[in-house]
């Protein structure tokens, strides 16, 4: 596959439907032996499964760009935990984010930019992130919460949340970046914008956001660090057995 610089490809893969003992032996082979120690110190089922589609995903898409087996890859973290490629050396430069929840793997790559994603199960009860929303959000994200109607207070949280986390995951800073510094606006149900104190040394206007809804049960948010017009291009994917288009409803 291409991967032109003003593109976004994003990977739903969604474990539930992948079960064949054959294929997950083939994953299995792909896992260096630490993935392999992690993933057997996972203590539920759903875990560990989760965990080997995650890797094979990460690994087969980043060789549909690149002629590299798929078992091929290494990877290393920043200092803040964020994972890099370290083997091979990729001279064009490519940004890749994962993330996951009970029943969904979402993998987002770009070429140029920096990236994060973020996806959560909006079924999920929140009631005990919302007695202590201040570790989680702004003043201005708390005050637009509170006004809300208790049907639209969930979906905004899930909105805020999955903002939130893609955007110190594209970062690659994660949570060392304070989550009252920085505020996401919304009017209605349209998100206006960003808005960033100066401690982060950042330009909102830098940053494009994208909320999709997925299967009525899942929320996903993508954060890429750039002013250029993008595409995103989204698939259903099945690590070594096809990736279906995925139309997707952008908010």
């Amino acid at each position: 596959m291409e991967l032109p610089a003003g593109e976004v490809h994003l990977y739903f893969s969604f474990p539930g439907e992948i079960s064949d003992p054959g294929i997950l032996e083939r994953y299995e082979s792909l896992l260096t032996g630490d993935e392999l120690s992690q993933m057997s110190r996972l203590y539920f089922a759903r875990h560990r499964h989760q965990f080997l589609i995650s890797r094979a995903l990460i690994r087969t898409a980043l060789s549909s760009y690149y002629p590299v087996e798929p078992a091929a890859w290494r990877f290393c973290k920043n200092g803040y935990g964020k994972p890099l490629i370290s083997f091979p050396d990729i001279t064009a430069p490519i940004s890749f984010n994962l993330s996951h929840c009970d029943g969904l793997i979402l993998f987002g790559i770009t070429r140029g930019h920096d990236i994060g994603v973020d996806v959560e199960d909006t079924q999920r009860s929140t009631n005990a992130a919302f007695d202590c929303l201040s570790r989680y959000f702004s003043p201005v994200e708390i005050a637009d919460l509170a006004q809300l109607s208790p049907e639209h207070k969930k979906a905004r949280f899930f909105d805020y949340w999955t903002l939130k986390e893609s955007y110190i995951k594209a970062r690659g800073m994660g949570l060392a970046i304070p989550l009252d510094k920085f505020s996401f606006q919304f009017r209605g149900n349209t998100l206006q914008g960003l808005d960033v104190h100066p401690d982060l040394q950042d330009d909102a206007a830098d940053w494009q956001f994208w909320r999709i809804p997925l299967s009525g049960r899942y929320l996903g948010a993508v954060a890429v660090n750039s002013r250029q017009a993008l595409v995103v291009r989204a698939f259903n994917s099945a690590p070594l057995q096809g990736n279906q288009p995925l139309p997707l409803a952008f908010l």
